[in-house]
Order: structure tokens, then C-alpha cells, then sequence
């Protein structure tokens, strides 16, 4: 069924195609209806979480590039220190100990617990005079090696070189509990009983030492030794045993 038109003016009913109004002659036109638009269903991915905001994004960002900042100066902190660490000088050395010494401290930075690099860096700094250092790298030798009497010797001569005579006593009797013929730890505690006036006691020291087979260096000096206390004592030297 056709609607009828209503005439914009007046108001009134008019018949279907009527282009102007019967009752008051006013032109009319249909309206028309504009073309219903098709309904688009657009079709997207669910995302698993909701994006990020804008603001939590650039968040992130900085504190990722915080991080790697601080990374990069511990990093750098790390190597200067292996650096100076192996490049440190030696007191008293002269350039072949010098370049030893640093091939001897990259060595520790790579393995701190190396016993023959402790023990040959001690070595190094016993030879140049630095007892403080060299008393370090023995303890840590001995530390891990228990067994090293002649390191514990050398060490006992640091202490006695820093006027320790105690604890250097110490050192020379804990290596003759590892070897009691050990004739250099027997000769230098003579010395620390003969500093403390043990005229008899280092005598006998003395005399174990050259009973003991000392390299020819060492055999000299115990006779020299031993031939003052005698003199000052008024005694002879005991018999050696022989051989047989």
C-alpha cells in the first residue's frame, strides 16, 4: 500500500504522486530515503594481554638502558682492576723481575689459587726484599699446600726480617715437623737463639743443621758460625758422627 503525502505547508493529506498540495497548492516532493549502508564485521586477532601504555613502554626502555649502562661499568671496573693488578711494581726489582712479576699477577687474576704462582711470586718478592708481600703469597702457598717445608723456611725468614723472631720460630719448627732434617730451618733457628743470647741452644741447632748435609754455602757459614760461639763459650765443638 502507497503512503499518502503530507504537504510541508499546510500539513494536510495528498494523494500518492501528488507534487503539489489540493488543499493549498504548495509544491511537494517525496523524500528520499538514502541507501542503508551494508554492515562491515571486522574481523582481528585477540590479543593475549592488552598492549602496553605508551608511558610503561618508555619506562621499560630506560631502566633497560640503565642496566646496561651499569653492566658496562662493572665490566670496566672488573678489567682495570686485573689490570692494575698486573701491572703493580715491584719494589726494588730490576726489569726482568719487574715483567716477571706482572706475568706472575695476570696468572693469580686468572686462577687465584695457584700454588706454584703463589709460591714463585712469594719467591720473586723474598728476593727483592719485600717481606710484607712475600709473607702474603706464602701463607696462601702453604695455605693450600701443607707440605711445602721450604716455603714455611722462607716464610719463617720474612717474619724474622719484619722483627718477628715468634712467629719465624714457629715457622722454622713446622718445618721440621715436616722434614727434622731440614738443614736450613735448624741453621736459622740457631741465628734466632743465638739473637737471644741461647749461646748453648744454638750450638746445638748449628751442629743438627751440619749433620744434616748442608749445600757448601750453607756448611761454610755454620762453621763460622759455630767457631765464634765456641771461642765466646770457651767450649770444643761435639764430635760428628761418622759414617759408619
Amino acid at each position: 500500500m502507497t503512503e499518502s503525502l503530507r504537504c510541508p505547508d499546510c500539513g494536510r493529506e495528498n494523494p500518492p504522486g501528488s507534487t503539489t498540495c489540493v488543499h493549498c497548492g504548495h509544491p511537494i516532493h517525496e523524500e528520499t530515503k538514502p541507501a542503508e549502508r551494508p554492515v562491515v564485521i571486522r574481523r582481528h586477532l585477540i590479543r593475549s594481554r592488552p598492549p602496553r601504555p605508551r608511558d610503561a613502554q618508555q619506562a621499560l626502555q630506560l631502566w633497560l638502558g640503565f642496566g646496561t649502562v651499569c653492566v658496562l661499568i662493572v665490566l670496566w671496573v672488573a678489567i682495570d682492576a686485573n689490570r692494575r693488578r698486573a701491572e703493580q711494581p715491584v719494589e726494588g726489582s730490576n726489569a726482568r723481575q719487574q715483567e716477571a712479576a706482572n706475568a706472575l699477577y695476570t696468572e693469580l687474576a686468572r686462577d687465584s689459587n695457584s700454588v706454584a704462582v703463589h709460591r714463585q711470586l712469594a719467591d720473586l718478592l723474598y728476593d727483592t726484599a719485600n717481606w710484607s708481600e712475600a709473607v702474603v703469597h706464602y701463607r696462601a702457598a702453604i695455605r693450600r699446600d701443607s707440605s711445602l717445608s721450604t716455603a714455611m723456611v722462607d716464610l719463617g725468614v720474612c717474619y724474622y726480617n719484619l722483627s718477628r723472631p715468634d712467629l719465624a720460630e714457629q715457622m722454622f719448627q713446622l718445618a721440621l715437623a715436616r722434614d727434622p732434617h731440614q738443614p736450613v730451618a735448624l741453621f736459622n733457628l740457631g741465628i734466632v737463639a743465638e739473637t737471644r743470647g741461647e749461646d748453648e741452644k744454638a750450638l746445638q741447632f748449628y751442629h743438627r743443621s751440619l749433620q744434616s748435609g748442608p749445600p757448601d754455602p750453607l756448611k761454610q757459614a755454620l762453621q763460622e758460625r759455630m767457631t765464634g760461639l765456641m771461642k765466646k763459650m770457651g767450649a770444643s765443638a761435639p764430635p760428628l758422627p761418622d759414617g759408619r
